[in-house]
């Protein structure tokens, strides 16, 4: 199997906050307040309700360019993936997942692994309803703001 290079183009905003962050949580020793005000969840149902609306709105709109495929044969039932909101849920899902299983494994200094236990073993910051409170999220706000570039536009209505 042939070995791929991906790039990923980070803005100098956010590499800016990956340096000051890796500065202050491993030289400065100074972690995040936890439980965070605003986690995960919180934004990944955020960014779906944007794109429901976004998708809401635009659909509406005449598409621009005609597609290669004659009207026959289109399935009356196609919605264009930049506008499926189901679609985008189950991406959201999957980033959610994938933020609680990564979370403790490969996102987390080595000092902020300690609190990661600490809190994640402690009664009073477990979370209520997995909607609203996700300690396993809290802690990563270096992440969240890589949202904005994930390839889907429009908004999204929470579940």
């Amino acid at each position: 199997m042939e070995e791929r290079t991906i790039t990923i183009e980070i803005p100098d905003v956010l590499k800016k906050q990956l340096e000051d962050d890796c500065y202050y949580i491993n030289r400065r020793k100074r972690l995040v307040k936890l439980p965070c005000q605003t986690n995960i969840i919180t934004i990944l149902e955020s960014y779906v309700k944007h794109f429901a609306i976004n998708a809401a709105f635009s659909a509406n709109e005449r598409p621009r360019h005609h597609h290669v495929m004659p009207h026959a044969n289109m399935n009356v039932h196609y919605i264009p993936a930049e506008k499926n909101v189901d679609l985008c849920k189950e991406m959201v899902d999957g980033l959610r997942i994938t933020f609680d299983y990564t979370l403790p494994l490969v996102l987390l200094y080595p000092y902020e692994q300690a609190q990661y236990k600490k809190v994640t073993s402690s009664k009073f910051f477990l979370p209520i309803k997995e909607s609203a409170t996700s300690t396993n999220s809290c802690n990563n706000q270096k992440c969240l703001q890589m949202l904005p570039s994930v390839p889907c536009q429009g908004n999204i209505a929470p579940t």
